[in-house]
């Protein structure tokens, strides 16, 4: 053979080998970014189908989650209904984002949705696309343009909220009426899940009444376990560990990708160009101004939309959560689904895993919560990572249905956080795996009314933060994750952000009448409105009269934004600002007293010159005494019982014109 043959051959061998190595790294890369992409839900999860069994019913649960509850319950609901029917039925348990409902759930037999309630009465973002699709769908039914499409369709529907805002469960309620009207059948009563009290025990009593309504169906299979058979030992959903050596030659990735921070797949990381206190040093409290440099993202707002900031936990909490584990916190490691899982399997129900490679500390910083209460499932899992037998009892009992009234008293009355129970259980060390896999929930970004108007301030956020710091039932003090964190380290720092729009928004004429109630950092997005006001005052447009109703302890000690308030009114920005110090005198001054008292001037504006009421702040006391004094307001100005004022409130309520942000 010929020189001139042999170059031919070996340049095809070479051209072959970097077109193999070539998609080998292009195949690696696409692995790293679908980890990435998994983390907190930042995408879809490119989840593989289910294989589904003909031959077996298929239990289809769907979440729709802000904070993780759903979430929790709906895998909590897929283990009990796994160990409840084992082989004989198939249990899906799926974000639903990734579900595909004008394709799939018309052939549903059994749809059981765990659907979160969002602010007043929104959906999740996660749930956003079906809930929008549902309703069209049902109202296309209700109007007779379609036929009803869902019969032979059974479900159930949870929902989760908190009773202290108006659409309690809004969310849930209309899924469940919308499945309805498209030809579904409800196996079981609607479930509401309140968050303002013991929501795991609504969870429960649903649950149980759901299990009873499927025991009696054919929409499941045979019960394994309705001859007495000894109780399945505790599922403990781990992932695959890779310890990385130092020198292993695989950089560390960032804990979240960079994005355009429109919505909760893109986080931003945004630069915190400024934090200043707003209270005097005379205060015992502390509230934040933080102003977020969003200069290069994606991210587009309107005044009255919400921020969420993803903040870490502090140094010292990781520290001490590392020392009771003995966790390395310089350790590099990389987590990932254990291979051949199945479905039905533990693993089945792990989150997407971390990115990697990362550090314990970063792990620890930025994915664990470990300052909430732990829920029964994470301490039956750390039972089973007890040297010790006692504790590992305990644990076990803890964690267990029969252990109800233990929990509360050792858990849920003095709010006590996984750490305290790291710290009561010294012998429970679980797996790295295991604590990120099912023992520590996910840290959650955290939401803040926006308190500036793009108008003035088109590349910058700002926030107005109240420290928390508070001193729990077990003695602990707890400061909040973010709060804390914005104090004492944000100036300077970067922080993955992203910006979710919200339906509190300025009337789209400037002319129309503004009441706005907002005492303490309630103020947030009403300062935004009045940077707004003084931008459409600035180019020339005509003003309605405003009405700003603020309230704090002192006027010496926390009276925040003085100066910009009393500028507002003295430019006309602000018509009249209603003042609330409750502390300065002998007797208790709040913000619903003025609105009251300001009945005879209110009332004109909302009665014929259309005015918009705002309340944002506090859900449990002051949104309730101000939607109170509205009444009474309406009750006064049109004098009508209390009934018939009540209707006109919520006649306003229903027509936008009367919006609340409220927490």
């Amino acid at each position: 053979m010929d020189a001139q043959v042999w170059f031919v051959i070996f340049f095809v061998v070479a051209v072959a080998a970097l077109a193999l190595l070539s998609i080998r790294r292009k195949s690696a890369k696409r692995a790293a970014q679908a980890s990435l992409a998994g983390v907190n839900g930042f995408a879809a999860l490119s989840r593989p189908s289910l294989a589904e069994d003909p031959n077996k019913p298929l239990v289809r649960i769907l979440f729709g989650t802000q904070t993780g509850t759903a979430e929790r319950f709906s895998k909590q609901l897929g283990n009990e209904l796994r160990s409840r029917y084992g082989d004989s039925t198939t249990v899906d348990v799926r974000d639903v984002e990734t579900y595909k409902p004008e394709q799939k759930l018309a052939t549903e037999k059994l749809v059981v949705f765990c659907m979160a309630t969002y602010g007043d009465g929104e959906p999740t973002d996660n749930a956003a696309v079906f809930y929008s699709w549902l309703l069209k769908e049902a109202e296309a039914v209700e109007g007779g343009e379609k036929e009803p499409f869902l019969q032979g369709v059974s479900y159930g529907v949870f929902g989760l909220g908190n009773k202290q805002y108006e659409h309690f469960n809004a969310v849930g309620k209309k899924i469940h009426k919308s499945l309805k009207t498209c030809g579904a059948t409800p196996i079981v009563r609607r479930g509401d899940g309140d968050d303002d009290g013991v929501i795991d025990d609504d969870f429960e009593k649903w649950t149980a009444e759901l299990l009873e309504a499927l025991d009696k169906s054919d929409l499941v299979g045979k019960r394994v376990d309705q001859n007495g058979h000894a109780a399945l030992p505790i599922a403990v959903p781990a992932y695959d560990v890779e310890v990385l050596r130092a020198g292993a030659g695989r950089e560390d990735v960032a804990p979240f990708p960079s994005g355009t921070g429109k919505d909760v797949h893109s986080p931003f990381w945004a630069n915190i160009s400024t934090v200043r206190e707003l209270h005097t040093s005379q205060s015992d409290r502390s509230c934040v101004h933080v102003e977020v440099d969003v200069s290069g993202s994606g991210i587009t707002y309107e005044a009255g939309d919400h921020i969420a900031l993803y903040a870490q936990n502090s140094e010292a909490v990781v520290k001490q959560v590392a020392e009771l584990l003995g966790f390395d916190l310089d350790a590099r490691i990389v987590l990932s689904v254990p291979k051949g899982a199945a479905a039905g399997d533990a693993a089945s129900t792990l989150p997407p895993p971390l990115p990697g490679p990362i550090s314990i500390r970063t792990a620890l910083s930025y994915f664990a919560d470990v300052l909430s209460s732990p829920h029964r499932d994470a301490l039956g899992a750390l039972s089973t990572f007890a040297a010790d037998r006692e504790e590992a009892a305990r644990l076990a009992l803890l964690g267990s249905a029969a252990g109800k009234a233990e929990f509360a008293e050792f858990v849920a009355k003095p709010h006590r956080s996984l750490l305290e129970v790291l710290q009561a259980f010294p012998s429970a060390k679980p797996t790295i795996g295991a604590f990120f896999g099912c023992i520590a929930p996910r840290l959650q970004p955290r939401f803040y009314s926006i308190s500036s108007s793009p108008k003035q301030h088109p590349h910058s956020i700002h926030v107005t933060c109240a420290v928390v710091r508070d001193k729990m039932p077990s003695g602990r003090v707890h400061e909040g994750v973010c709060s804390t964190w914005l104090k004492r380290h944000g100036d300077g720092a970067a922080v993955p952000v992203f910006v979710r729009h919200s339906q509190f928004k300025l009337p789209a004429s400037s002319k129309m009448p503004l009441i706005m109630v907002g005492p303490g950092t309630g103020l947030a997005p009403f300062r935004g409105f009045l940077q707004e006001r003084a931008a459409q005052l600035a180019s020339g447009a005509e003003l309605g009269p405003a009405h700003l109703f603020f309230g704090c302890r002192s006027r010496a000690h926390d009276y925040i934004y003085q100066e910009e308030l009393e500028g507002y009114v003295a430019s006309g920005v602000l018509s009249h600002l209603h003042l609330a110090f409750s502390r300065d005198q002998a007797t208790k001054d709040y913000v619903q007293h003025h609105v009251e008292a300001q009945a005879g001037a209110l009332w004109p504006l909302i009665d014929a010159a259309g005015a918009h009421l705002y309340v944002c702040g506090d859900a449990k006391n002051m949104a309730k005494d101000v939607h109170k004094a509205f009444i009474a307001l309406v009750q006064a100005g049109k004098g009508c019982a209390g009934t018939a004022a009540e209707a006109v409130v919520k006649e306003l309520s229903d027509s936008g014109r009367y919006q609340r942000d409220v927490w």
